[in-house]
């Protein structure tokens, strides 16, 4: 498979050590110079330096044959407009977004992204998982 990440942060470069791990073939594109000198130092050349969102800088990362595009950068319009490009210009089978902000979740929604990560959400029910025995153990 190959996998082709937008975003060298934790959540990209934690998710790009996993599928490199499990046999996949991945890139990473990040507009910050620094992240991916890091990231390719820890996970060999795996980066290409540039905006996510620039049709270019797709081509370069190898959106033309990839299987799936997962957009992890904290910007929902970036997030959005990665992948809304990934599926109209380059017909990618299966685009995946982190969700900053709740209330744009209907708008990814109508964009048609097939796996929406509400990271709001996530952090709540981590949380309320955490949380939920010290209660019990009170009553």
């Amino acid at each position: 498979m190959y996998v082709v990440i937008l975003g060298a942060g934790r959540v990209g470069s934690n998710l790009a050590s996993w599928f490199l791990d499990s046999g996949s073939e991945v890139a990473v594109i990040d507009s910050d110079k620094k992240k991916t000198q890091i990231l390719d130092e820890a996970l060999g050349k795996i980066c290409v330096l540039g905006d996510g969102a620039n049709i270019s800088v797709m081509e370069e990362a190898g959106l033309t044959r990839t299987d799936m595009f997962i957009a992890t950068t904290g910007e929902d319009h970036i997030n959005l407009i990665a992948c809304q490009i990934a599926r109209g210009k380059f017909e990618v089978h299966s685009t995946v977004s982190v969700l900053n902000e709740a209330n744009n979740g209907k708008l990814f929604d109508m964009a048609g992204i097939d796996f929406i990560v509400d990271m709001s959400r996530l952090v709540i029910s981590e949380i309320e998982t955490a949380l939920a025995p010290k209660l019990v153990e009170e009553v």
